[in-house]
């Protein structure tokens, strides 16, 4: 563990501050149909020369999880809104069992 200073304290970690946002972004993507897991994650691991891209880090943080951050927020009771959308499809996949790295498959199969 490395310390870091911080000038303030608020809710949440540095890294989840700014993860949560990037992968709802990723999520509002394919929620959207802007383009499929696959190329969501080509295109962040080609432009920024990331190891994994959003959706396999999903996947390790666990669909659940991103599920009920998204769940949480009051766009999400929104019938039409993409946030909406984004808690359909993290929850078809759910109950598909397809929960993440530790299930064996979340957006990939491990």
């Amino acid at each position: 563990m490395i310390p870091l200073e911080l000038k303030k304290e608020q809710p949440g970690y540095l890294l989840n501050s700014m993860l949560v946002p990037f992968l709802n972004s990723a999520e509002a993507l394919l929620a959207n149909d802007v383009a499929d897991v696959e190329t969501i994650d080509r295109a962040w691991m080609l432009g920024t020369g990331a190891p994994l891209g959003p959706f396999r880090i999903l996947d390790i943080v666990g669909l659940i999880t991103a599920y009920n951050i998204v769940a949480a927020s009051p766009a999400a009771q929104e019938p039409n809104s993409t946030a909406a959308r984004i808690a359909a499809l993290l929850k078809a996949r759910i109950d598909e069992g397809k929960t993440g790295i530790n299930a064996g498959e979340g957006f990939y199969k491990y």
